[in-house]
């Protein structure tokens, strides 16, 4: 039996917009205080949610209920976000590697404040 798949639409998030899977979705909305989001079983439904919702909040009309067709370095709030169901990878780092990262940054700051005051007195 095929799974199904639904669309989730982010209207507050990292970037808010349409995701065609959970994994994008909840990128977009883990440890986002304040963060809205729903699920829907269609990407026709989802894009209607995300018209009525812009049109609502930011007192604008959209031209056509299809998504646009917009260029790939625009900011991809109207444009539904591809995703291959069958790579469940994160795309971010560990929280781990970012701890080590932070780590390693302020060793640098000290050091560099150390050579500061050293060259000072």
């Amino acid at each position: 039996m095929a799974r199904k798949r639904f669309c989730y639409v982010v209207f507050v998030g990292k970037i808010p917009g349409i995701y065609e899977s959970w994994i994008a979705c909840s990128e977009q909305v883990t440890h986002f205080h304040g963060a809205a989001f729903k699920k829907y079983p269609s990407l026709e439904e989802a894009n209607n949610a995300w018209t009525v919702y812009v049109e609502a909040h930011f007192n604008v009309q959209l031209l056509s209920p299809k998504l646009p067709e917009l260029p790939t370095d625009y900011p991809p709030l109207l444009v539904p976000v591809q995703a291959n169901m069958d790579d469940q990878t994160p795309s971010k780092l560990p929280k781990h590697c970012m701890y080590i990262a932070m780590l390693l940054v302020g060793v640098v700051i000290v050091i560099l404040l150390l050579l500061v005051i050293m060259y000072i007195f």
